[in-house]
């Protein structure tokens, strides 16, 4: 068994959460369509329980080998074929990176239309996280304990400089107009959740009560979904429902004391969010390719991803399929393929082999 990088439970759980806070920024109609937003304030905690549910799998795996994570069950215990389906996570990590840099660059575009070009600043973006990739999950994380600061006190000053401008009167009845829009904010909160797949890899990283870890970055997650639905939905009402990025039109809007147009520093925050996230992933892409070829094919491949994704960053035009709804239900199934399905197979041939006095 090789010898795992450590970090703390704590720092995991620091670094998911950023990487799934960055959806908050583009949460809107690009991912959801014409769904209602408020009725999703009903999503929120179904989703919550509904993760705990999909980490069943995961954490049951976990348990019963807390050094290896789901790519060396599947190495050790499915040989061959095993590392076929590693090809399968290493295909979502890498989807997952594309996928972010296609709402990256759509938001870009679309709410900031800055005056250099989109597809340079990507590359730029890219490369940066190209070499946190490379560095590894201890110096991610390091990264990310600055970056959860600022994220939080990002969140307090929304919070707090929002409230002031909520009218009652835009808090519509829960499902006014049917449930489809619960069902819609389901599938897109769930579809987002990649940072669940992600756990198979990194939990044998951490140490610490990693139980505890789950419940404290599920919850926090879903208590801030539901706040930032409370408060784009009690500021902006149906106007909500023209923008693309409601969350960021709403931080525009906010003040707090002498200090107006917040939007500018959450940009900042988000960015480095993306950073953290397009890191992480590559990273564990990069965990995928050594478990097949090999540690020296692994810092390789970092750096051939990189450039994939940077030259597709010119013709986003042409890959609208990213971050399209149709995305959102792929995404969906595609997790729960990785996040239930496998692990529960694994987890059945390890007790089956552990009954033949294969494992103790």
């Amino acid at each position: 068994m090789e010898k795992r990088p450590a970090i703390s439970v704590s720092q995991l759980f620091c670094l998911l959460f950023i990487s799934r806070m960055v959806v908050s920024m583009t949460y809107g109609n690009i991912l959801i369509g014409d769904s209602e937003i408020w009725d999703h304030l009903l999503s929120a905690p179904i989703c919550a329980i509904l993760t705990f549910v999909i980490l069943i799998p995961i954490y049951g795996l976990f348990v019963l080998d807390k050094k290896m994570n789901v790519l060396d069950n599947l190495r050790e215990l499915c040989g061959k074929t095993g590392l076929c389906v590693v090809l399968v996570y290493i295909f979502y990590f890498l989807l997952i990176s594309f996928h972010t840099v296609s709402v990256f660059e759509k938001f870009i575009f679309n709410a900031i239309n800055p005056p250099i070009s989109v597809p340079f600043l990507t590359v730029l973006l890219l490369f940066s996280s190209c070499y946190g990739a490379y560095k590894g999950i201890e110096a991610i994380s390091r990264t990310s304990g600055l970056i959860f600061v600022f994220t939080v006190f990002a969140m307090i000053f929304f919070l707090v400089s929002l409230v002031s401008s909520i009218e009652p009167i835009n808090y519509k009845p829960l499902m006014f107009e049917g449930t489809e829009s619960v069902f819609e904010g389901i599938k897109l909160l769930i579809s987002q959740s990649s940072c669940i797949p992600a756990m198979a890899v990194l939990l044998p990283m951490a140490k610490g009560d990693h139980k505890k870890g789950i419940v404290i970055w599920n919850a926090g997650v879903y208590l801030v979904f539901a706040a930032l639905i409370m408060l784009v939905a009690g500021t902006m009402g149906d106007f909500a429902e023209t923008q693309l990025f409601p969350v960021y039109t709403a931080a525009g809007i906010g003040k707090f004391g002498s200090f107006k147009h917040l939007d500018s520093v959450y940009l900042g925050i988000w960015i480095s969010g993306i950073f953290i996230k397009l890191s992480l992933f590559l990273m564990l892409t990069g965990e995928g390719i050594k478990k097949i070829w090999g540690e020296q094919v692994r810092k390789k491949s970092i750096i051939v991803f990189g450039f994939l994704i940077s030259a597709t960053s010119f013709f986003s035009d042409k890959l609208e399929l990213l971050s399209s709804t149709f995305m959102t239900n792929f995404l969906m199934w595609f997790l729960i393929l990785i996040s239930v399905v496998i692990p529960l197979i694994l987890v059945f041939i390890r007790l089956q082999k552990r009954k033949r006095g294969v494992y103790g």
